[in-house]
């Protein structure tokens, strides 16, 4: 497992910025994590004196929107319709020095966006490794069909328009290169971080030591974030010094020593307190992107135990910062768990190199602003 590098292999770092202010629109998403990057990005970006902002936040959704009513139409069909209504109304029609889309999904839905500006897509996933996933997203794949082949030229096309793509993840950038022919040296490594000076270690003495060690689990998809084997494990386990809490939108019935925790929201500081005063970091996903919520875990101290799913991979140095077991690997999970339930100083020694990790690598305020220097130096 390596940590992030800057840029992947052969991709240049850019020239210097010069100093002038720039007008940049930022079309962001609004869904899941996405809100989570788009609130980071947004604060740190409104504190830079140089840079005029224009923000054109897309839900894919207007509530009782006219579009919205179209029943006879596919609900994907209305998702981008909205989309295009709500790109069109961020921009205003004007020109911007650049535009940066957080997925390319918007840019997708509506090419001239990004031919008749110079703009660049971050994005956490391709629709190649998405389709990969499809089942534990509810997504259904188009095949090898007409539609399916359009689709992937549309995506082609789009990130080849592009000044520039910025991913998340090796992972997702070396789709953008194998999948749809993308230069390497087009390609750049910035994944979304942590405002760590939210997301930090609880005060000194504000603890309660009671001898209990407290699991945190956060997945607002329960079953695909591998939730149910933290409760199988809840079940089965013997050890009797734990509490697990989950965060997550699902009710449900738990055993004996998980507490639940329904309609907490990102970045916010019941969720932050929350996981201040827990020990360890769970999420055994079965399908993943990247994991925002691992990074924030890490961020106040905690080892994480998680999945080599997607670009995690680039997060986790398995047993160095945390644990990294395979998909649906119960065995590996109990074993973890059991092996940082027992060991106080190894909870301790991992997660504070989960923090340091975070603070050299995924420090949200440095990677908004390496974006924002590759955006106005790559041409």
């Amino acid at each position: 497992m390596s940590t992030i590098v800057s840029t992947i292999p052969g991709a240049s770092a850019g020239r210097a910025a010069p100093n002038r202010t720039r007008h940049i629109a930022f079309v962001m998403e609004l869904q899941a994590g996405m809100g989570t990057h788009y609130q980071n990005w947004r604060r740190i970006v409104e504190q830079e004196p140089d840079i005029i902002p224009t923000w054109a936040p897309i839900s894919y959704y207007q509530k009782g929107g006219w579009i919205e009513q179209l029943k006879f139409l596919p609900r994907e069909v209305r998702a981008v319709w909205r989309c295009v209504r709500q790109l069109e109304a961020g921009l205003g029609g004007k020109r911007y020095d650049s535009v940066l889309f957080s997925t390319h999904n918007p840019a997708v839905a509506y090419p001239p966006a990004v031919r008749s500006q110079r703009a660049f897509l971050m994005f956490d996933v391709t629709p190649r490794q998405y389709d990969m996933m499809a089942p534990w997203y509810a997504h259904v794949p188009d095949g090898n069909t007409w539609l399916a082949k359009y689709k992937h030229r549309r995506v082609r096309d789009t990130f080849h328009s592009a000044a520039g793509l910025l991913a998340w993840s090796h992972w997702a950038a070396q789709s953008a290169i194998e999948d749809y022919g993308v230069d390497p040296q087009r390609v750049q490594i910035v994944p979304s971080g942590v405002d760590t000076s939210l997301w930090k270690p609880a005060i000194q003495g504000s603890r309660t030591e009671d001898g209990i060690v407290r699991i945190l689990f956060t997945g607002y998809m329960f079953l695909r974030k591998g939730g149910d084997l933290l409760l199988r494990w809840a079940k089965e386990t013997s050890r009797k010094n734990w509490e697990l809490h989950i965060v997550t939108s699902e009710g449900m019935k738990t055993p004996p020593g998980v507490v639940l925790h329904t309609g907490m929201r990102s970045n916010s500081p019941e969720l932050i307190a929350l996981a201040q005063r827990c020990d360890l970091f769970a999420l055994p996903t079965r399908a993943d992107c990247f994991s925002i919520a691992s990074l924030e875990a890490m961020a106040v101290g905690m080892p994480v135990i998680t999945t080599t799913v997607g670009g995690i991979p680039d997060i986790i140095r398995d047993g160095e910062n945390g644990y990294l077991i395979a998909p649906d690997d119960y065995d590996a999970l109990s074993d973890r768990l059991n092996t940082l339930i027992d060991s106080a100083s190894l909870r301790k020694s991992l997660g504070n190199r989960a923090r340091e990790t975070v603070c050299q690598h995924f420090e949200a305020r440095d990677l908004v602003k390496r974006g924002l220097h590759i955006m106005d130096t790559e041409s």
